[in-house]
């Protein structure tokens, strides 16, 4: 018995030294991290956030992955990731009229005019100063509120062929006098094998297109500006009568692809692709869509001819992938952490090469293909807004674009374009 109780007590006091030193384990190593070990209940609180975007396809992937790295490094974040595609603006509008936004979103080009009122003023964030020069008045205000984080800037012109035009040794034009002279000499030359500008009208939003890029040198850029008298109501819609003559002349002179109305984009980008048509009226996006069909394609981006004399070319832009945070949310902090995380020089250099588009931050590597030879050998070329954004109601692309078909299939006139506008514009500016 004696040996037994012995053997006992000394189980119970090895149990209790071992207790002892384990517990004085666990302080050490808490020490040894540089860390204090807190009680379960003070730890970081796991916050959650909603983000919603406008971008599909590759792009959106691309976006996904940076946000499952985000998490990865802060694990007390979780974010509800969503890009809804062509559902999101409507989706928005809801949003909006019962105040109930996303605590971080997409604006996709209208930060200012659509969604400011909703936006916190990032400004005062760490990566603020680092906005490039050519878009920081298209995010930002005369307060100095700076709406969005623009991972990227939308620089758009017309593009074109570089084979077809030096086969038939056109230069790139820089006026629209140079412009139309070009598609006289490849209609000529080529014998009507290649069109001069191939457009994909039965989708509307190709000739809407044209509208929205020239328009700007018609009415905006030059030292006869109209911008203010568009803004406030008072212009003199004749004016704009010269713009649907200048897109109905194309079709008279041959140098819009004859079933401008039954094609489509892609037939665009096909026909683009193939060397049958030297210029298309979208933007860089095109060229990378008739990559597609044929790797081999050289294809340039050129700035906007301009239609008045004295002036120059431009670029419509603004902007393209962006991180806007609601004002109202109650989740700022870690909605600041999401944004500022995209604004990382790697992160940004990895979205705006997915848009093969120039960085909207200063200090991100750019990587936009063949483009970026373009947009190094045009960086100091102006970029104002594009017009339809600006000095139009929202409401009025679908009126640009549907028009735009009526008027080739001859269903109005030059005047009935324009006074189809101008009633939409007057509408829509009194709704609004």
């Amino acid at each position: 018995m004696k040996r037994s109780k012995w053997l006992i007590l000394l189980c119970v006091a090895m149990l209790t030294f071992l207790s002892a030193c384990g517990g004085g384990t666990s302080e050490q190593k808490s020490e040894s991290n540089g860390s204090t070990s807190a009680p379960e209940a003070s730890k970081d609180k796991e916050v959650r956030i909603t983000v919603s975007t406008n971008v599909v396809g590759e792009q959106a992937k691309v976006l996904q992955q940076i946000t499952d790295n985000f998490m990865k490094d802060n694990p007390s974040i979780k974010v509800d990731f969503s890009a809804p595609g062509k559902e999101y603006e409507n989706t928005m509008k809801v949003k909006m009229a019962s105040n109930d936004m996303p605590d971080v979103f997409a604006t996709h080009g209208w930060a200012k005019a659509r969604y400011g009122e909703f936006l916190l003023d990032l400004s005062g964030e760490s990566w603020a100063s680092s906005v490039n020069a050519a878009i920081k008045p298209l995010v930002s205000d005369d307060t100095g509120k700076l709406y969005v984080l623009p991972l990227d800037q939308d620089k758009a012109g017309p593009v074109f062929n570089a084979a077809v035009l030096e086969k038939y040794g056109v230069q790139v034009p820089t006026t629209y006098e140079e412009f139309l002279a070009a598609c006289e000499t490849i209609k000529t030359k080529s014998g009507g094998e290649v069109v001069p500008i191939h457009m994909g009208g039965a989708d509307s939003w190709p000739i809407g297109q044209y509208f929205d890029f020239f328009a700007t040198p018609l009415l905006i850029s030059s030292s006869q500006n109209y911008g203010a008298q568009l803004l406030d109501g008072t212009f003199d819609w004749s004016k704009f009568d010269q713009l649907p003559q200048m897109f109905k002349d194309l079709q008279t002179k041959g140098y819009l692809n004859k079933d401008v109305l039954t094609a489509k984009y892609n037939d665009s980008a096909k026909a683009f692709a193939d060397g049958k048509a030297a210029f298309g009226i979208y933007g860089p996006y095109f060229i990378e869509e008739s990559q597609k069909i044929n790797p081999d394609l050289k294809a340039g981006l050129m700035p906007i001819p301009s239609i008045v004399a004295g002036d120059t070319p431009t670029f419509a832009g603004g902007e393209k992938t962006t991180w806007g945070i609601w004002k109202d949310s109650k989740n700022v902090d870690a909605a600041k952490k999401f944004v500022a995380y995209f604004a990382k020089p790697e992160n940004v250099a990895l979205v705006a090469k997915s848009n093969q588009l120039p960085p909207g931050l200063d200090g991100a590597q750019m990587d936009a293909g063949q483009l970026t030879t373009y947009y190094e050998q045009y960086k100091d070329i102006r970029v104002l807004p594009f017009f339809d954004r600006e000095y139009i109601p929202n409401g009025m692309w679908d009126v640009m674009c549907k028009n735009g078909q009526d008027l080739l299939a001859d269903g109005i006139d030059v005047k009935g374009y324009t006074a189809n506008m101008k009633q939409e514009y007057d509408r829509l500016r009194a709704a609004n």
